[in-house]
């Protein structure tokens, strides 16, 4: 069965971009008749306030983004916070560590520092030289006594990477691209690659859609996969949401939030109709559909990989068309429920 997820940074209001992610995941879902999860990458302490994920699921649930299981839900493989995940992340970093599938490596700033200005002066590409890749038992144990702090980095064997995504198709990596990179930080924290692979691996993650941004990511994860024995799942990577003047959208464009457009007076339909028309082409020339006719419609071989551009006058006509067939009872009852104080 399909199983997908969506795994906001819950710091506030949703970005379009990740709007739009998450009305894929959750129609892909809706399509195969699989499951949408929500998760929380909520790690960054700081913005991860509980108003900041009020807000976040305020825009979910407004967009119409039922999830089946997941925070507040619950389900058969949580927790479904990262933050509350750390013990399950440690354990599969010693079992790589015991496997001699990862190594400490007791380097600092300075001496990677050192190296980086070398490769530089030299012209290459700085890549980690393995310095702590074979240190002998007797030494890893003496830095240990002697509380010298440590990274983890997972050994990566020399092959090439190729990706069969779903939108873009085959995506190969070389293998000098890769060196031993950190996969648990100086404070035992695990970066994001390691954490998000624990994570789908073990809630049973069959597709994962997302922006192509993360792309770069993937073959990395894929060693972090294939080093835990975990299945690999498929990949699907959305182009990204683009501004007038062709570069990413952002706040100098105008509003880019979810939370933004809603208080604008844009109704949810209308914003998830013209979401979807980013990226995605349906079979015939239509632009309006209900929330089940885009259930049925729906594929990913119908999104393109060629960045959408962003148009607020497309958006701003559609959502007309939406309030002029709405019956005047319904618009009050928006206005009463999104703009009472």
């Amino acid at each position: 069965m399909v199983r997908v997820r969506y795994a906001p940074s819950p710091t506030g209001h949703i970005h379009v971009g990740n709007a739009r992610t998450a009305i894929f995941n959750y129609l892909f879902a809706r399509h195969e008749q699989g499951t949408f999860i929500m998760r929380l990458d909520d790690t960054d302490l700081e913005r991860s306030t509980d108003e900041n994920i009020s807000s976040m699921l305020d825009d979910i649930r407004w967009l119409g983004l039922q999830w089946d299981e997941g925070f507040l839900k619950g389900g058969d493989v949580g927790p479904y916070r990262e933050t509350e995940r750390r013990p399950l992340y440690d354990k599969y970093i010693q079992q790589l560590l015991d496997e001699d599938k990862a190594y400490r490596c007791f380097c600092t700033k300075e001496e990677l520092e050192e190296e980086r200005k070398k490769a530089e002066a030299e012209h290459r590409i700085y890549r980690y030289p393995g310095t702590c890749a074979h240190l002998s038992k007797e030494q890893i144990q003496h830095n240990l006594a002697e509380g010298k702090p440590y990274v983890v980095r997972l050994r990566i064997p020399q092959e090439d990477v190729t990706i069969h995504d779903l939108i873009r198709g085959e995506v190969q990596f070389k293998a000098e691209e890769f060196d031993d990179f950190i996969i648990a930080r100086q404070n035992g924290i695990p970066i994001y690659n390691f954490a998000t692979v624990i994570d789908d691996a073990l809630m049973h993650i069959t597709h994962i859609i997302r922006a192509e941004e993360h792309l770069s990511n993937t073959p990395r994860q894929i060693f972090i996969y294939r080093a835990l024995g975990f299945q690999v799942p498929e990949f699907a990577h959305v182009s990204l949401i683009l501004a007038p003047d062709h570069s990413k959208l952002s706040k100098r464009h105008g509003a880019v939030s979810v939370g933004e457009y809603r208080m604008q007076g844009y109704l949810p339909e209308a914003l998830v109709n013209y979401l979807i028309l980013l990226g995605w082409s349906p079979k015939d020339d239509r632009e309006f559909f209900t929330m089940d006719e885009l259930i049925k419609e729906f594929t990913l071989d119908g999104v393109g990989k060629s960045g959408a551009v962003f148009d607020k006058k497309k958006l701003t006509w559609m959502n007309h068309m939406y309030l002029s067939k709405k019956p005047a009872a319904d618009i009050l009852a928006i206005l009463q429920r999104d703009f009472s104080t």
